[in-house]
C-alpha cells in the first residue's frame, strides 16, 4: 500500500470521528486508535510499508496493492468502536444535546447490526428507526436478499428486532424510555415534529454507509419480477457473497437507495415512517449542540497528518521492542482473562452474542500497549469454527480460535474463543518454556514431603534443563535448516552474495588430501583466516600419494563475484570479516503471497535498487545505541562511495534501522546489538533486502561492526544488481 493512500485512510477514520463528535482533538485521537488497532487486527490484510513489504520495485507483481474494501469497513468498525467512550463521556454532562444523541443512537444500531449482516441491517433501518410493520420489513429484505428461500416468518423477525433493542436498551440505558403499542408491540417513545433532526438522521445514514461501496438499485425496476444482479449469489463461489453482502447492506443504510426500495414497493416515504427517539433529558439541551460544522468534516492539515502517522510508527517500534510477561484479553473494554507467560501460552473462554472486539495487550512496567485485536464478524462465523492469526513486528504471534454456538435458525448465540502467544524468534521460546518447566517442578515441590525435596528438585531441575536445551537445540536444527534455504551458494544466487563455506577438509599432514578446494576473489581471500592461514603453508610434495580417482576438486568462482571483484572500490576490501556478525532473514510470514490481488495496470514502483544513489539514514530504536550506529553507517556508507547521505525530502529511498541493545561488556564497543534493516524507495516499495519472501535483515554482533557489515552487504548487492 502506497503513502497516498495510508494518508487517505488516516484522514477517513479522522472525517468519520469529526462527524461523530465535531471536534479535532477527539477526532484525531479515534483516528489513531483505530488505525493502530486495524494494524494489528487478526482479520486484515492491511499492514504499514515500514514493516510489511508492499512489492518489489524490481518484480512485475506488488503483495498488496489494491484496497481491499474488507479492510475499510473493518477500519470504519474501528471508529465506531474507538468513538464509544468518548461519547459515553459526553453523556454524563449536562451539556450534551438531543442531535448528538441522535447521532450515537444511529451510529450505536449500525454498529451492533454491521457485525452480522445484511439482514439485521435491514431490520434496524426498517423496524427501528422507521415503523414499518414486519409484513412490509420483510417485503423490502426479500429485494435485498433475492432469495424468497433465505426470508424467514414474522416470529424471527419480532425476535431479532427484541434483540437489537435490547443491545440499544443496554447501551443507553434511562436515556431511552420503552413503550408498549398495538398487539403489545414494544417500540423506543419517539418525539414529534422534529424536521431538522430527520435530517441529522439522513446525514449519519448517509455517513454510515460502508465505505467504497456504490448504488445497486436501479431507479426503476420490478420488484417482483426483475432480479437485480449485485444482490443476487449464485452459490458457485462462497467468497463472493461478502461483497454482495456489502451491496446489499449498502441499500438498506444509502437514503436513496433505501428510497427507491420503498417506492418501488408503493410503501410510505422513509420520511413519513421515521420515528426519531425521545432521549430523557431537560428541555433546555433539546437540539441545541453549539456546533454547526460537524455535518462538514475537515480535511487532516499536513503536519496533523504527519503526527498521526508518526504516533503510529512509534506504536509499532513498541511492539517491535517489547518483552512480555503478562498478557491481558479485554473484550469490549472488559477484562475476559489473563496469560501468564511463565505458566501457559493460552486462554480459553465464553462470549456472548453482543461482544465484538477481542485485545490483546502486553503489561509492561511504563503501562499497556495493543499486541493484536480480533473484531468479530458474525457472517463469517456463520460458516463454522474460524481461526485467525496476526504476525506482528517482534516476531510475536497471536492466534484467535473461535467456535459459535447456533439456535434453531442457524443464529449465532455464543462463542467460545480461545487466545494462544508464541514467540517465533529462535531464541525465545526456550526462554518460557523453560521458565514453565520451573513453575511446574515448583508447584510439585511444594506438595511433596520436605525430606524428599532437596534431592527431587536437583534432579528435576537438571531434567528441565536438558529438556531444554534439547528444545533449544531442535530450534537451532531448523533455523540453520531454514536460513541454509534462504542463502545457497554464490553460484545459484541472484541477488546477494555470500562468503561460500570453508574447505571440508583441511590438509594435516604429508598424507592428506583436499576433499573440495573453493577458490575465492582475491578482495575475499584477505578477510577469510581459513584461506590466509593455508596460503602461508607450503606444501610438502614428498611422498605424496597419488589422489584417488572417485576425489575431485571443485573450483566455485561465480560470473557475479568475478564482476563485482572488478568494479568494486578499493576501499571494499578492508570491512570487518562478515563472520564477526550474523545476518539472518525476517521472512513475510505469509504462504498465500502469491494468491493476493494483483492489479493488472501498471503501476509505479519507483527506482529499482540499481538505480538508487541518495539515500537517507532513518534509525530508531535504543537511542544511544541508534545515534552511534547512524555516525558509523553515514562514515561506511561515504567511504565504500555506493551511495550518497543525502536529506530525507532529496533522498530516492530510505535505509530504514532499527537498534536493540541486547547485552553490556566492559568495552562500549563490545557490546552485543540487533539491528533489523531494510531499503524502501520513495514509493514505498522494498528495494533491499532483494530476496523473495524476506522483508528484512537481521544483524547481530558487537555494536563497533555492525555499520560496516551492513554498509558492505548493501554495497555487494547493489554491485551484483
Amino acid at each position: 500500500m502506497q503513502t497516498d493512500q495510508i494518508d487517505d485512510w488516516i484522514n477517513k477514520a479522522f472525517q468519520l470521528a469529526f462527524f461523530i463528535h465535531g471536534k479535532r482533538d477527539i477526532a484525531r485521537q479515534i483516528a489513531v486508535s483505530a488505525m493502530n488497532k486495524l494494524e494489528t487486527a487478526s482479520n486484515a490484510q492491511f499492514k504499514r510499508y515500514y514493516y510489511t513489504p508492499t512489492g518489489r520495485a524490481e518484480t512485475s507483481r506488488a503483495t498488496r496493492s489494491r484496497v481491499s474494501l474488507n479492510d475499510l469497513q473493518l477500519l470504519q468498525r474501528l471508529v465506531f468502536v474507538e468513538s464509544e467512550n468518548f461519547e459515553k463521556e459526553n453523556e454524563t454532562k449536562q451539556t450534551v444535546g438531543e442531535k448528538n444523541l441522535l447521532v450515537y443512537f444511529i451510529k450505536h444500531l449500525v454498529r451492533i447490526s454491521l457485525k452480522r449482516n445484511s439482514f439485521y441491517v435491514t431490520l434496524g433501518i426498517s423496524r427501528i428507526l422507521h415503523n414499518y410493520g414486519t409484513n412490509d420489513a420483510m417485503e423490502i429484505y426479500n429485494i435485498v436478499i433475492q432469495n424468497p428461500d433465505r426470508v424467514h416468518d414474522d416470529y424471527y423477525y419480532r425476535s431479532r428486532k427484541g434483540v437489537l433493542m435490547k443491545e440499544l436498551k443496554a447501551r443507553f440505558g434511562e436515556l431511552l424510555e420503552v413503550v408498549k403499542v398495538n398487539r403489545g408491540e414494544e417500540r423506543f417513545n419517539h418525539r414529534t415534529g422534529a424536521e431538522n433532526l430527520s435530517e441529522t438522521a439522513k446525514d449519519c445514514l448517509q455517513f454510515f454507509t460502508p465505505w467504497n461501496s456504490s448504488c445497486a438499485i436501479p431507479e426503476n425496476f420490478d420488484p417482483f419480477d426483475d432480479i437485480i444482479a449485485p444482490f443476487h449469489f449464485d452459490k458457485q463461489n462462497p467468497d463472493a457473497e461478502h461483497r454482495i453482502e456489502v451491496n446489499r447492506i449498502h441499500a438498506a443504510l444509502h437514503p436513496e437507495c433505501f428510497l427507491r426500495l420503498t417506492d418501488a414497493l408503493r410503501l410510505p416515504s422513509p420520511k413519513e415512517k421515521m420515528e426519531i427517539p425521545k432521549f430523557m433529558i431537560s428541555d433546555n439541551q433539546q437540539i441545541t449542540d453549539g456546533n454547526d460544522d460537524w455535518g462538514n468534516p475537515p480535511n487532516l492539515e499536513a503536519d496533523e497528518l504527519q503526527t498521526i502517522k508518526n504516533i503510529l510508527a512509534a506504536q509499532a517500534e513498541s511492539r517491535r521492542a517489547m518483552s512480555a510477561n503478562l498478557l491481558r484479553v479485554v473484550v469490549d473494554g472488559d477484562e475476559k482473562a489473563k496469560i501468564n507467560l511463565e505458566e501457559t501460552d493460552r486462554v480459553n473462554f465464553d462470549l456472548g452474542d453482543d461482544s465484538e472486539l477481542i485485545e490483546v495487550r502486553v503489561v509492561e512496567k511504563t503501562g499497556e500497549t495493543i499486541l493484536a485485536t480480533h473484531l468479530l464478524s458474525f457472517e463469517d462465523l456463520e460458516n463454522g469454527s474460524q481461526l485467525q492469526s496476526v504476525l506482528l513486528e517482534g516476531g510475536q504471534k497471536v492466534s484467535f480460535n473461535l467456535k459459535p454456538t447456533k439456535d434453531e435458525y442457524g443464529e449465532i448465540v455464543g462463542i467460545n474463543c480461545g487466545v494462544e502467544y508464541v514467540e517465533t524468534e529462535l531464541q525465545k521460546p526456550f526462554v518460557l518454556a523453560s521458565e514453565r518447566a520451573g513453575f511446574s517442578l515448583s508447584n510439585w515441590l511444594n506438595n511433596l514431603s520436605w525430606a524428599f525435596k532437596p534431592a527431587l528438585a536437583f534432579g528435576l531441575i537438571l531434567l528441565a534443563m536438558s529438556i531444554g536445551w534439547l528444545f533449544y537445540r531442535q530450534m537451532i536444527g531448523e533455523n540453520k535448516q531454514d536460513f541454509a534455504q534462504d542463502n545457497p551458494t554464490p553460484i545459484n544466487q541472484k541477488d546477494d552474495i555470500k562468503i561460500p563455506e570453508p574447505p571440508q577438509k583441511i590438509a594435516k599432514d604429508k598424507n592428506d588430501t583436499p576433499e573440495k578446494i573453493i577458490l575465492l576473489p582475491k578482495w575475499k581471500e584477505q578477510n577469510n583466516p581459513l584461506v590466509k592461514e593455508n596460503k602461508d603453508k607450503k606444501p610438502n610434495l614428498k611422498n605424496k600419494k597419488p589422489v584417488a580417482p572417485k576425489k575431485e576438486i571443485v573450483v566455485e568462482t561465480p560470473q557475479k563475484e568475478l564482476q563485482a571483484q572488478n568494479n568494486k572500490p578499493k576501499n571494499l576490501q578492508n570491512n570487518s570479516n562478515p563472520a564477526d556478525v550474523w545476518r539472518m532473514p525476517i521472512r513475510e510470514k505469509n504462504n498465500d503471497m502469491d494468491k493476493r490481488d494483483v492489479v493488472r495496470s501498471p503501476i509505479k514502483r519507483g527506482k529499482s535498487l540499481s538505480e538508487i544513489k541518495r539515500i537517507y539514514l532513518d534509525l530508531s530504536g535504543d537511542e544511544e545505541f541508534s545515534g552511534q550506529v547512524q555516525q558509523q553507517m553515514s562514515a561506511e556508507i561515504l567511504r565504500n562511495g555506493t551511495f550518497l547521505i543525502v536529506p530525507k525530502e532529496k533522498a530516492d529511498a530510505r535505509l530504514i534501522i532499527f537498534v536493540r541493545r541486547e547485552s553490556d561488556a566492559n568495552n562500549p564497543a563490545d557490546e552485543m546489538a540487533t539491528a533489523i534493516v531494510r531499503l524502501v524507495n520513495s514509493q514505498g516499495f522494498v528495494v533491499y533486502p532483494t530476496r523473495k519472501r524476506i522483508s528484512g535483515w537481521k544483524y547481530v554482533g558487537a555494536i563497533s561492526k555492525l555499520s560496516a557489515r551492513i554498509a558492505d552487504d548493501l554495497a555487494k548487492t547493489k554491485l551484483t544488481k
